[in-house]
């Protein structure tokens, strides 16, 4: 009997230089890194594959190489261009880019890359690295036959759930995804949030993936109040107030006594609805853009529900990336293997944490200790462990 193979799927999102204008630059795996994993890769006899190979070994037991791993790339990055392209080009790689329509960027150009930079045409300063790809870059990437392209859900949302507040607009906030809600004709020129579209002051509620939650709809007049209150006194000056957030929520209080709110929560019947368009319309908006066939789902931040797996295989998705419908202790049985669901795929991050991410050394260890390598296993473990605790130990030091 053919010995079973466990296929890694590694999670990246942005590979380039870590630029701290975005609030998520931990998200970027350095290019130097990025390489020094592909090289690693070359040497160790790694081999890429397509989600379909996987899917068809999953389910069919088709033949794949012993050292296959899949590279997939979260959001459509312009640095997946930029970086991530020549580089895989470079030592013979593939990798899948997920992508959200909504976030691509509409204008017809293809930017220049770190291939340029290696034929002297610019300097690296002059590299153009934040925004989203467009649909010309896509195509180029997928004639090369070097990335394939699938769906990400359109809109890459969060969500309100309830009506509790738990937060408020406030400089240097976190919260680019209400941005994103507030102007989504703006959404591929905003990876980081520009300050000027920004409400301050506008309510945070507790909130959640776009796929997971019941939406909820506050009172926009609340909204405006508070806007509107933050603008008077001065957006500078009223952040000043070590009190700040205490004097908005006291402000929230004393206009729910006086007034009404006109705020509601989505059906069931229009969440479903809503998941239905977020996931047939990507679909069919890049299978047309692109000429090609999309069968493969990524649910954005991890969040789908269970009516909302279901609708994806009605709409023709024939896989998806785990998320939390599925419990961690039945995700890490998970190994991408012959037998296992092929519905279903389970990812591992390339980096030790968020900040942090693996040379080319380490990179393959995690990646033997996915295989399940009966000397290298336990070693990695080890290793891999040493350096976790390392890394805890000097960013404790450092703060």
């Amino acid at each position: 009997m053919r010995k079973k193979i466990y296929v890694p799927v590694i999670m990246h999102h942005t590979i380039g230089c870590p630029n701290k204008q975005w609030k998520r630059f931990h998200l970027t795996c350095p290019y130097r890194v990025f390489e020094s994993q592909l090289k690693w890769m070359k040497n160790k006899n790694f081999h890429t594959i397509s989600l379909k190979q996987l899917y068809d070994y999953m389910n069919e037991g088709i033949n794949i190489p012993k050292n296959s791993v899949v590279l997939t790339f979260d959001d459509g990055y312009l640095d997946n261009w930029v970086f991530a392209y020549p580089l895989l080009k470079k030592y013979g790689f593939m990798g899948t880019i997920y992508v959200n329509p909504e976030f691509v960027d509409i204008r017809n150009i293809c930017r220049k890359t770190l291939q340029d930079i290696w034929d002297k045409e610019i300097e690296m300063d002059q590299l153009e690295t934040i925004g989203f790809l467009s649909w010309p870059e896509m195509r180029e990437m997928v004639k090369e036959g070097v990335m394939d392209i699938q769906s990400h859900a359109m809109t890459h949302n969060v969500y309100f759930k309830n009506n509790t507040i738990v937060d408020f607009r406030h400089p240097g906030d976190s919260y680019i995804w209400m941005t994103w809600n507030n102007n989504p004709n703006k959404k591929p020129y905003l990876q980081a949030d520009n300050p000027e579209l920004i409400s301050y002051g506008e309510p945070i509620y507790e909130y959640g993936p776009a796929l997971e939650v019941n939406r909820y709809f506050p009172d926009e007049n609340l909204s405006k109040y508070l806007i509107t209150y933050v603008k008077e006194i001065g957006v500078k000056n009223f952040f000043l107030y070590p009190d700040w957030k205490k004097r908005l929520l006291e402000i929230t209080e004393s206009y729910k006594k006086e007034n009404i709110l006109n705020d509601k929560f989505e059906t069931e019947e229009e969440y479903l609805k809503r998941i239905r368009y977020e996931l047939k319309e990507s679909k069919e908006i890049i299978e047309k853009r692109l000429n090609i066939g999309v069968n493969f789902l990524c649910w954005p931040n991890g969040g789908a529900t269970k009516k909302a797996v279901e609708i994806s295989k009605e709409v023709g998705y024939i896989s998806s990336t785990m998320a939390r419908d599925i419990r961690n202790d039945v995700r890490r049985e998970i190994k991408n293997t012959f037998g296992d669901d092929p519905s279903r795929i389970t990812r591992i991050g390339s980096g030790l944490s968020w900040d942090q991410y693996k040379n080319g050394l380490l990179f393959i260890l995690s990646l033997y200790t996915f295989q399940e390598r009966k000397i290298i296993a336990p070693i990695s473990k080890v290793i891999l462990g040493g350096i976790q605790k390392l890394y805890k130990i000097t960013s404790f030091l450092h703060r």
